[in-house]
């Protein structure tokens, strides 16, 4: 509910890193490394994910914990004045009260941002973004966020003023609409914004890519790059958009750093989400979700209005215990989620070995993730339980050795 857009975020293959080696037509065989640099790269990609999920744990409890001190303290009710005294309009007063909000989130969250998005990158050498240009790319994040989530913060407030208890159906409804179209437009629209595209011009791959989609029955409005190395040495590969938008987007360190029959692996795991309806099982499944969250949050909100004195539930000092409620059910159903997603993915899989019969070459991408990528290839089963939205590589590689 709290992200509107990640950009880009629709059927993730992996995040890699690049490396310093061109790209070839077959796969070539790892050089030996001594095993006290094996095992060094294990270790620096555990602490790395370690590192990364301490922060994320971090970022949750700073949220909660902020959350309740407002409502505590009095600080929302506090801020709340100060919003109606700007305006008598309670749709002005309702901006006013969350670009308040929201720079206070921005300030105190920004720690942790820089922390994780910036110093850890460049500490653990993944990122190629001066200060600068990290700080931009969050602007821009916020700028984009804006106009997307303003109408969106005002349709729901009138559902809230004017359907009493039952204003979650609308706002479920209005939120399922608004999924579908942001995900037509983004690859579009939004994506732009953030990354330049343009067509796979290497004619060798293209013609393997289109052969591969006419072996399926796949038809797909583009096969773009965008340069993904402006930000970061990793790679990623997706499939987005929905209709006429539907396309598969490569970064340009996966191209340059891949080999051919590696980028083909790639390629046809994401045509394994879109051949299997993957977005849309996702868009039906979160629509659910979302129905189910808003009708639990919104008995929950009602019913504990009162522990802060609040009176009704459209009072704007009141709703950041409502954002607490959303985010408490985001927080425990996310594990739910995130089975989902690798049940996706493990199909996906299987669909490129299926699709390619190739093996040995998903096999090599898998090995060169868990070199580049800082990849924790086998993480504790709890923490893959709740944090990743992919099987570990470790499984994806046992997974292909038994296909």
């Amino acid at each position: 509910m709290r992200d509107v857009v990640r950009v880009p975020s629709n059927g993730l293959f992996f995040p890699v890193d690049s490396v310093s080696q061109p790209r070839a037509s077959e796969s070539l065989p790892a050089s030996p490394k001594e095993p006290h640099q094996e095992s060094q790269k294990e270790s620096q990609a555990k602490r790395y994910s370690r590192i990364k999920i301490s922060v994320r744990v971090a970022g949750t409890f700073l949220f909660f914990a902020v959350s309740f001190l407002v409502l505590l303290l009095g600080i929302s009710s506090w801020l709340g004045g100060i919003a109606t005294q700007v305006s008598n309009n309670p749709y002005v007063a309702l901006l006013v009260f969350a670009a308040l909000f929201g720079l206070g989130e921005i300030i105190l969250g920004l720690p942790l941002s820089f922390f994780s998005g910036f110093y850890l990158e460049h500490r653990f050498k993944l990122s190629n973004q001066t200060f600068w240009k990290w700080a931009w790319e969050g602007m821009k994040g916020i700028f984009v966020g804006i106009p997307l989530t303003v109408p969106l913060l005002l349709t729901f407030y009138f559902c809230l003023r004017n359907f009493a208890e039952y204003w979650w159906l609308p706002v479920g409804t209005i939120l399922f609409f608004f999924s579908v179209v942001l995900a037509r437009i983004a690859p579009i629209l939004i994506f732009p914004l953030f990354y330049k595209f343009k067509p796979v011009e290497d004619a060798s791959l293209k013609s393997r890519i289109l052969h591969l989609c006419a072996k399926v029955g796949v038809n797909v409005e583009g096969i773009f790059v965008f340069d993904m190395s402006k930000n970061t040495k990793k790679a990623n590969a997706a499939f987005t958009g929905i209709g006429k938008s539907k396309r598969i987007i490569l970064g340009d360190t996966l191209v340059a750093n891949f080999t051919d029959d590696e980028i083909e692996s790639v390629f046809a795991h994401e045509l394994g989400h879109y051949k299997l309806k993957h977005l849309w099982t996702m868009i039906a499944v979160g629509t659910v979700s979302t129905f189910l969250g808003l009708y639990v949050t919104a008995n929950l909100y009602a019913a504990s209005l009162p522990w802060f004195a609040f009176s009704a539930v459209d009072e704007l000092a009141a709703l950041p215990l409502l954002t607490m409620w959303l985010g408490l059910y985001s927080l425990v159903t996310s594990p739910l989620s995130n089975m989902l997603s690798r049940a996706h993915e493990r199909s996906a899989d299987l669909y490129a070995l299926r699709t390619t019969g190739n093996k040995d070459s998903f096999i090599n991408a898998m090995r060169k993730l868990a070199k580049i990528n800082l990849a924790d290839t086998s993480p504790h089963p709890l923490i893959e339980f709740l944090f990743h939205s992919h099987p570990s590589i470790e499984k994806r590689i046992h997974a292909a050795e038994r296909y």
